[in-house]
């Protein structure tokens, strides 16, 4: 526990959450979620192992299915080739067609999100459709701006506008943002959006629950999205009974079934709070005690949030009710939760944007290439994963070879073992090229931050392909220039208390680790 307030005083982090309880409780995951994961998990084994031996069986019974599979298995390949999936993810693919010859097309079949994704993208495609009379009209961004070329390609790929005559706060870490959420839920008098990746039974959801349900109770209408893998360890029946009870819609996304299909491994990972239409808030953190340290995990908990007052807003109102319509299967009119904002003086661009199998493009990682390519002083990158293609690696790689500052900030106290292991071993390749590479002390980093001299992402896309390829995202993209030089303050502030990665300190510098990390990094699509 010292160790943790060290880090946390030197990061320059009071947290104030903690200053309305006496004395921190540990929260618990719920044991019936622990057996629902075990029962799913075996049945979906049971099914994989029903494939092996009916594919054993056809073989010795019948020699002309060997021809079938050959043909079969050469016939994914090449409709693998073809597909969006990204270079390490074909080759991954290849390998397992290789490896499982005679039954392994048909797990790739019953996996690829064009076959098994093609009802639900056109469910979005109708619910997109119906929505577009609440997209606003593009807004003209100067040359100068900085942020020029973003601002069109995100208005071209998912008609994000570029917003001004919004004001924007930053949080540098969990705690502070929550304050500032439920402080902003206190306020509420027409509705309130919610939408979370992981929400958990304790102190922070009970705070939570014990205002909406004030709210619900005098007329707030209340929506809550929360994704069902993220959470079937952590929300509890008789939490979601309760929610249910205190009349707070409540709707999961993409629920666990016994079925083997990697559609389990896309989530919705997107982190949203909407209130009035007149403040919307977003970030890395989730609903749960551990992101305002009031459960301790993986030492101190350094996370980010942003606010959004003003004309933005309306853009994650328009996320937030797609989704909902998507998860709830019911139609319904949104113009009464649009154009309740107050605009600002501020003439700063702000664009919030999403990224998901909802849309055709992979727009985090493009948003996060383009920020990166044309920045000429500095990158400065904070993410608790670092698992990347060849192209977004070249990026940084030939950015730190021209000159231009790098630094990249990653965790000191992993969350999963594996993954860090590999992203360690991806961030300290990039050292050589001239990158700076820092690990924070006693910190799980959960960060996803890039910040150059022309703006700033803030937001749930982490520096890695689950990110880019497989989960539901959204951020923040600005140049207001005191959001940017808040970002940069916290940057320098968290080095101050990080370890610089050497020659001397390097993780690789053990054959052992290296092998391992090689090895995982065949994972790497499904990490």
């Amino acid at each position: 526990m010292a160790k943790r307030q060290t880090a946390k005083q030197k990061i320059g982090v009071n947290n104030v959450f903690t200053d309305h309880k006496a004395s921190k409780i540990r929260t618990e995951t719920s044991g019936w979620g622990a057996i629902k994961t075990l029962i799913i998990a075996l049945l979906i084994a049971a099914q994989f192992v029903v494939m092996v031996y009916l594919y054993f069986t056809l073989t010795l019974m019948f020699n002309w299915y060997l021809v079938f599979s050959l043909v079969m298995t050469l016939l994914t390949c090449v409709y693998l080739l073809s597909s969006q999936k990204n270079s390490l993810s074909k080759a991954v693919w290849m390998l397992f067609l290789l490896v499982s010859f005679g039954f392994g097309y048909i797990i790739y079949l019953l996996s690829d999100e064009r076959i098994f994704f093609y009802r639900p993208k056109k469910k979005y495609r109708k619910i997109f459709e119906n929505a577009k009379k609440y997209e606003k009209e593009r807004s003209l961004v100067s040359e100068d701006s900085g942020v020029k070329l973003e601002c069109d390609y995100l208005y071209k790929v998912g008609k994000f506008n570029a917003y001004d005559k919004t004001d924007l706060e930053y949080y540098p870490s969990g705690e502070i943002l929550f304050e500032h959420i439920l402080a902003e839920l206190e306020k509420a008098e027409k509705f309130i959006f919610i939408e979370f990746f992981i929400i958990s039974d304790g102190i922070l959801l009970n705070r939570t629950f014990d205002i909406l349900k004030r709210k619900a109770d005098s007329g707030v209408e209340i929506r809550i999205i929360y994704d069902d893998m993220g959470s079937h360890r952590t929300l509890s029946r008789d939490t979601k009974k309760k929610f249910k009870d205190a009349n707070i819609k409540l709707c999961p996304f993409n629920r666990l079934i016994p079925f083997f299909s990697v559609a389990l491994n896309y989530r919705d990972h997107r982190k949203i709070v909407v209130i009035d239409g007149q403040v919307a808030f977003s970030g890395g953190s989730n609903l749960s005690d551990e992101y305002v340290n009031q459960k301790e995990l993986h030492g101190y908990w350094k996370d980010t949030g942003i606010k959004i007052c003003g004309e933005a807003v309306d853009s994650f109102s328009l996320m937030f009710l797609r989704q909902w319509e998507y998860v709830s299967g019911k139609a319904e009119d949104y113009s009464v939760y649009f154009n309740h904002y107050k605009e600002t003086e501020n003439t700063s661009v702000v664009i919030p944007y999403a990224d998901g199998l909802d849309f055709d493009y992979r727009i985090g990682k493009s948003v996060y290439e383009s920020v990166i390519s044309n920045a000429k002083e500095r990158v400065y990158i904070m993410t608790p994963y670092f698992i990347l293609d060849d192209a977004l690696t070249h990026i940084i790689m030939n950015k730190a070879l021209s000159g231009v500052e790098v630094v990249l900030v990653l965790p000191g106290v992993p969350d999963k073992k594996y993954v860090y292991s590999v992203s360690r071993n991806n961030a300290e390749k990039l050292i050589d090229y001239g990158v700076k590479v820092y690990c924070v002390n006693d910190s799980f980093v959960h960060s996803k931050l890039v910040l150059t001299e022309n703006a700033v992402v803030v937001g749930s896309i982490n520096m890695d392909l689950r990110s880019f390829y497989q989960q539901f995202e959204c951020a923040v993209l600005t140049n207001d220039e005191k959001v940017m030089k808040e970002v940069g303050k916290d940057f320098y502030e968290t080095l101050e208390n990080s370890l610089l990665i050497t020659e001397e300190n390097r993780y690789r510098k053990n054959i052992l680790n290296r092998v391992f990390s090689g090895f995982l990094q065949i994972f790497a699509p499904f990490m």
